[in-house]
């Protein structure tokens, strides 16, 4: 029996759609598959913008490239892809009756049987966000022109980014490095990457801001932005900030006025509701990337993750469902990264205080280690937080730091946790070792170690806690002590070498053990319990607040 021919309509070509659009032409060449798209550019990397901007990606157009050099444009599609893409219209209607849809400004009408919405998300607006020349949205090809002219003629002195999310922090790093603007970051929430991120990382992220020349505000709402003529003013807290331009990066929203107009049910997240396999609520209508949103891994719950990442795996699994293959989208935990100037910021799961709010009795531990044997010439530094669920063991999140390979720590934990992994499970984790790739025991495993230790009762302060009045057992070698001396109520010194011998000086406590990096602070814990001392260690080490401070190693 031959395979009947079906006519697909995807509106949107961006990741999603057109990689929905081209894995279904290979499978099923007799098809017609027309791919819809409003703006003329499409098919370009929208996540490479920022780093257009900063200068690391020299040319634009390298974005709407393949690897081998191929332009992604409408000929390209239709002679390599055997995809009809139609640039610069805009579906205006749809009878889901007649199944057919209405183009403009091309005025015609184009019938078919199957109906993908792709059509991504677009920039949030701040309320009462004036259309200005000088206050720019900064999410699509269109956006990054004329910032990059105004910065190539002088034009920006001072920029203002309104929010410290994924763009925001990118943007700070763009208009900074290369330009050499005065950057001042304005964020709501009480610190940057803050939907992402805890306290005790989310301050180091702020600190490699600063250290950067970037002015970070935060807890600081936004309550007007003005456009004048030669400037903007951006009122927060009842002051005026003066900029050449304000970039707001505030977010982005599903684009589904499409769906609610074909009768698709949205899910409570706003975007467009799918199952697995990513059907909508009405028959033959599909939908894929940044409209949709999925169920996380960990509380089952919908959640929305628009990443490039996630929307060109769902592109491919839609087209193989459409094709008659078995395929689905499993559960996802958010990983996902952010380059901060010489620093990787990457997270995924849940932050403690998500998963307390959800109910989950949450714990936290913290290392700060390195990602190669600390004897490595090139050794650099990364700070790991630890996110579980007190007696199961069930790893919830995990986020961190540092100039070194953070993000391959996190793919590792991503992938235990999409299978609902345990600390035990962590602490066995294989990874590839030789002391210029990694030490011997992996960061994520030696988290994972200090997670078993405290849930047997070896408790980690957190690393920016308040040691004011606090007795303060500090583990040090004298070098360490005098390089960075340790601040609290009170103050015992006592080289780990020594804990045994003077055991006599510590009575009953309790302590607040201290070393550098938390190892030696909770091998003194562990025997100090044993002898009926009450003691508990910093989380992180002395080091982590050193980070927090800024001071370098």
């Amino acid at each position: 029996m031959s395979d009947p021919v079906r006519r697909v309509l995807i509106v949107g070509a961006s990741a999603a759609g057109l990689r929905c659009a081209s894995r279904l032409a290979r499978l099923k060449p007799g098809w017609h598959i027309t791919v819809v798209e409003a703006q003329d550019s499409f098919s370009y990397a929208a996540c490479g913008l920022p780093y257009v901007l900063s200068g690391d990606i020299a040319r634009a157009d390298d974005l709407r490239r393949t690897a081998d050099g191929a332009l992604r444009d409408q000929a390209y599609f239709g002679a390599v892809k055997g995809v009809e893409v139609l640039a610069g219209q805009r579906v205006t209607a749809l009878d889901m009756e007649r199944h057919t849809a209405h183009l403009m400004p091309a005025d015609k009408t184009i019938p078919w049987d199957e109906l993908v919405l792709a059509t991504g998300a677009r920039a949030r607006q701040l309320p009462g966000q004036p259309e200005h020349e000088r206050v720019r949205a900064f999410h699509t090809w269109e956006d990054l022109a004329p910032l990059l002219t105004k910065l190539k003629r002088g034009q920006i002195e001072h920029v203002g980014v309104i929010g410290a999310g994924f763009v925001g922090c990118e943007l700070a790093e763009a208009f900074g490095a290369l330009w050499g603007a005065q950057v001042t970051v304005v964020e709501a929430a009480p610190a940057p990457l803050w939907a992402f991120l805890d306290e005790e990382i989310a301050v180091l992220v702020a600190r490699t801001l600063a250290a950067n020349g970037v002015s970070v505000l935060t807890s600081q709402p936004v309550e007007s932005v003005v456009g004048q003529d030669d400037h903007v003013e951006v009122a927060v807290s009842g002051e005026s900030i003066r900029v050449d331009v304000a970039v707001v990066a505030v977010g982005v929203e599903p684009v589904v006025e499409l769906a609610t107009a074909a009768g698709v049910r949205l899910g409570p997240t706003g975007a467009i509701a799918v199952d697995d396999q990513l059907r909508t609520s009405v028959p033959q209508v599909w939908a894929a990337g940044d409209c949709v949103e999925i169920k996380h891994a960990i509380t089952g719950d919908p959640f929305r993750l628009p990443l490039g990442s996630l929307a060109n795996r769902q592109g491919r699994t839609l087209a193989n469902v459409m094709a008659g293959r078995q395929d689905r989208i499993p559960p996802a935990v958010g990983a996902a990264i952010v380059k901060l100037f010489d620093d990787q910021v990457a997270f995924a799961g849940l932050t403690r205080r998500q998963a307390l709010a959800q109910g989950i009795e949450a714990r936290s531990v913290w290392i700060s280690g390195h990602d190669t044997v600390h004897y490595w010439p090139e050794s650099k530094e990364m700070a790991l937080h630890l996110v579980y669920e007190a007696n199961s063991g069930r790893v919830l999140g995990v986020q961190a730091i540092g100039e070194g390979e953070v993000g391959k720590r996190v793919d590792v934990a991503t992938q235990w946790m999409l299978q609902g992994a345990t600390l035990v499970d962590l602490v066995h984790v294989e990874h590839t070792y030789a002391p210029p790739f990694a030490p011997a025991l992996d960061p994520v495993a030696v988290a994972a170690m200090v997670g078993l230790n405290q849930e047997e009762g070896i408790e980690a302060l957190p690393p920016l806690s308040s040691l004011r009045d606090v007795q303060l057992l500090d583990v040090r070698h004298p070098e360490e002590r005098e390089a960075r001396p340790a601040e609290a109520g009170s103050v015992l010194t006592m080289p780990l070498e020594q804990l045994r011998e003077r055991r006599g000086e510590l009575g009953s406590g309790p302590w607040v053990v201290a070393c550098e990096r938390g190892t030696r602070s909770a091998e003194a814990v562990r025997w100090l319990t044993q002898q009926g001392v009450h003691a508990s260690y910093l989380g992180g080490g002395l080091r982590w607040r050193a980070l927090a401070r800024g001071e370098t190693p």
